[in-house]
């Protein structure tokens, strides 16, 4: 399988349970994002649960969960959902990018590939979600292409609160 095109001096790989040590590693170096998001710093589960069956309710997608690499640390990880909820769309589950890596590109260029390369996938629209109090993240995805598709109410860890769903076309091989 190939990979999506990985930022310059980085690599993609795609993550298992044997990169959990790592995975759990960034995932606490980004409790800012889990406190704001869930109300709670991420547990020993969090990095499981990445890697880790689907819900039932997304059971019928296709979970793709890639790391990037730079100089051998994890710096990021994106979790993306092939298939749902019809075989054309897709879903951003989480891009997550380590905080010394943030505000120099890094994200621009990761949804940029990642993008393309579902695209490349037959993806037709790609969504994700932004919660209402992730302002950088929301401002973040404006400027990546996404616009608001709806509006809805969503439970993250102890939180519950307004999010958007937004959407974007895919990239195809002829864009």
């Amino acid at each position: 399988m190939t990979r999506p095109a990985a930022p310059l001096g980085a690599r993609f790989l795609r993550l298992t349970n044997a990169d959990l040590p790592r995975l759990l590693q960034l995932c606490r170096s980004c409790s800012d994002f889990y406190a704001l998001i869930e109300g709670q710093p991420p547990s020993d589960e969090t990095a499981a649960e990445l890697l880790g069956p689907l819900e039932d309710k997304y059971a019928r997608g296709t979970r793709h969960v890639w790391g990037v690499e730079k100089d051998g640390a994890l710096i990021a990880v994106a979790e993306l959902l092939e298939g749902y909820p019809s075989s054309h769309d897709w879903y951003i589950g989480l891009l997550l990018i380590a905080p010394e890596h943030r505000r120099q590109g890094l994200g621009t260029q990761l949804c940029a590939g990642l993008v393309r390369w579902m695209g490349e996938r037959s993806a037709s629209v790609v969504r994700l979600v932004v919660h209402q109090q992730n302002a950088g993240a929301r401002a973040f995805w404006d400027r990546q292409g996404f616009i608001v598709e709806r509006e809805d109410l969503k439970r993250s860890g102890r939180l519950e609160g307004p999010v958007s769903i937004l959407a974007r076309r895919a990239w195809d091989r002829r864009s």
